[in-house]
């Protein structure tokens, strides 16, 4: 019950978030989707882009969380077309290019002090900072497989997308055997 209601504040606390938002600006505000790891603003409770390396650990453990959220979704809308009848391809090379921008991303989002140490909810496992090589190869790994994957995609031959989808799914489970948690 409790992880339903804390969803469930988490969601209505975005909305009326979003709802407050101020008219977006380009330099201060980043659009939605994959690329943006943009975090609540303490004074005004505006989502605003830090820049580069500036996220604080509070912040990256709120974008990790989010960012590992949207991958998940976008992971289970590519299976759900895939166990269909006729997969929605345009549906999968989106989440497919999701899937490659945010693999990008993540090395920045996790910065000293925002683990299990300090986040007790976090699923990240300390092993993330006390084997960096380790967890930057599984890292590599996992972005080159999702890169692939966007590529397999992009061709739009179903049956690859299943193959592929199958690889990239074996990249995500061997960074989250060594370096994820079991869900709290």
């Amino acid at each position: 019950m409790k992880p339903v209601l804390l969803t469930t504040t988490i969601a209505a606390l975005i909305a009326v978030a979003a709802c407050n938002r101020a008219p977006e600006s380009a330099s201060t505000e980043s659009t939605s989707g994959a690329g943006n790891t943009s975090v609540p603003d303490s004074a005004t409770g505006n989502m605003v882009t830090p820049p580069a390396g500036q996220l604080t650990a509070a912040q990256a453990y709120e974008v990790r969380h989010e960012r590992y959220e949207e991958m998940g979704d976008s992971m289970k809308a590519i299976n759900r077309e895939l166990k269909g009848s006729a997969p929605d391809v345009p549906r999968i090379q989106r989440e497919a290019a999701t899937l490659a921008q945010l693999a990008e991303q993540m090395t920045g989002w996790f910065p000293a002090g925002s683990g299990p140490d300090v986040h007790v909810k976090s699923e990240a496992k300390a092993e993330i900072w006390s084997d960096p090589q380790g967890f930057a190869e599984a890292h590599r790994g996992y972005m080159e497989q999702a890169q692939s994957f966007k590529r397999v995609a992009d061709g739009g031959d179903v049956e690859q997308i299943r193959a592929g989808a199958q690889a990239l799914g074996k990249a995500c489970g061997q960074c989250h055997d060594k370096y994820r948690a079991k869900e709290q």
